[in-house]
């Protein structure tokens, strides 16, 4: 018999639909229960709830709240060791993964194969 593996969880924190694109794109590359959040007080508690395997943030959130919001994931106990991916469209210095604590960083327009790779990659870690 057969087990059948269960597909990877994805938690998508979207501000205004610009993540739609993207989360359409990782839906071909790979079979991953995507579960998206339009509210950024509410991802932590959304994270504790379904255990995501990996969170992807826009990084154009309301009031600039990305550094924040990826800080107190890391700092959660029972999320902390989930990857974290911050996409964005800046393109200025300031934009280092370091600084937001995240896993990786990608900036738009993004290679998807690079992007799938990725996730594979922080996914397995």
């Amino acid at each position: 018999m057969e087990l059948m593996s269960k597909p990877k969880k994805i938690l998508v924190l979207d501000n205004g639909g610009r993540m739609l694109p993207v989360v359409d794109e990782i839906l071909t590359y790979s079979d991953f229960d995507i579960h998206i959040i339009y509210d950024a007080g509410a991802i932590c508690e959304r994270a504790k709830s379904i255990r995501p395997d990996l969170i992807i943030l826009d990084y154009l959130l309301l009031n600039n709240e990305c550094e924040l919001i990826c800080g107190d994931l890391k700092q959660e106990a029972m999320v902390k060791d989930i990857p974290v991916i911050i996409v964005t469209g800046y393109r200025t210095k300031k934009l280092k993964s370091d600084i937001y604590h995240c896993d990786a960083l990608f900036l738009k327009p993004i290679d998807m194969e690079v992007l799938a790779s990725r996730i594979d990659y922080l996914i397995a870690s």
